[in-house]
């Protein structure tokens, strides 16, 4: 089961992530009510937790390791100043949950379609729960948001597609290896085009993106959850 047969299920990862975030929020109360047990909510609510920790935390936390490692090798093959460096960093996880079995996505499609075949289901547990039509739950939130590299003859460089849901336009905030936040400006027409210089020339860099709503003159509404992207030389 893929998520082109689940209608309510949010295309953009970044969309995703807050749709389980309010399904696991939403589970539990409605869990016993439409037939499902207490070690199926669990289990669902533990695929859940693994999942986005490690969408949101470990894939990046993977991805800026490889980019540090990188930048390592090569100070350590051609830096002419001979300085003594020590190795990068590994990130560690003392809070991290428990590994589950794979397939988590598939399992809760599943789960919802027995939801959905439950006497006790009704269109408005469908709605609190998100598992009807094409809604998405951070829709009347924050704009919806998508991130891909393209190349040009010179460099690779980011195309920021977002959704304004009938706003006037986006706010864009961006930082790069964990660095500050910076105001990158008001885009009116997507797409919006990060053409900025590699920080290290020839080292290749992760570059976080959150999006806010623009309604002349002010921002407004919450940032849209962190997407990341690595930009190569």
């Amino acid at each position: 089961m893929t998520t082109r047969n689940q209608p309510y299920f949010p295309g953009s990862e970044s969309a995703s992530i807050a749709w389980l975030i309010h399904f696991a929020a939403k589970l539990a109360p409605c869990g016993e009510q439409l037939g499902l047990s207490a070690e199926e909510i669990a289990a669902t609510l533990a695929d859940i937790k693994f999942y986005v920790w490690y969408i949101t935390t470990y894939y990046p936390g993977i991805q800026q390791a490889g980019l540090e490692a990188t930048a390592y090798k090569n100070i350590l093959a051609y830096d002419p100043a001979n300085t003594l460096r020590p190795l990068p960093v590994m990130a560690s996880y003392e809070d991290a949950p428990a590994v589950r079995p794979a397939g988590i996505l598939s399992r809760l499609f599943n789960l919802i379609q027995r939801i959905k075949l439950s006497p006790a289901y009704s269109a408005a547990i469908g709605q609190d729960l998100g598992i009807i039509g094409t809604q998405s739950i951070d829709t009347h939130n924050y704009p919806g948001l998508t991130l891909e590299i393209q190349r040009n003859e010179t460099q690779e460089y980011v195309v920021v597609k977002f959704t304004k849901y009938q706003h006037d336009a986006v706010a864009i905030e961006s930082r790069r290896s964990n660095g500050e936040w910076e105001n990158m400006g008001i885009s009116l027409k997507k797409p919006w085009l990060d053409m900025r210089p590699l920080l290290v020339a020839g080292v290749p860099e992760v570059r976080e993106y959150r999006i806010r709503w623009y309604n002349d003159p002010t921002t407004s509404g919450e940032f849209s959850p962190v997407q990341k992207i690595t930009v190569g030389p």
